[in-house]
């Protein structure tokens, strides 16, 4: 399970070691066992939070309007 930096208390993803000859569903529960909030966290000394716009276009629209820029 990552340390915790007494300096910034969220687990720093850079330190989760997960097997990746695991099953996937094995692998995500040990991630989100080692990390806690997947929403929060830590690279290093940046911390990250992760927010999501309901009024955003969906990921499948973005990546298709690149893609139709693209060609």
């Amino acid at each position: 399970m990552p340390k915790n930096n007494p300096n910034c208390p969220l687990p720093d993803i850079r330190e989760a070691r997960i097997d990746p000859t695991l099953p996937v569903n094995e692998r995500l529960r040990l991630f989100a066992a080692a990390i806690g909030d997947p929403h929060r966290f830590r690279v290093g000394d940046t911390e990250v939070e992760v927010l999501f716009d309901d009024s955003a276009p969906s990921l499948q629209a973005c990546l298709s309007g690149m893609c139709r820029q693209l060609q």
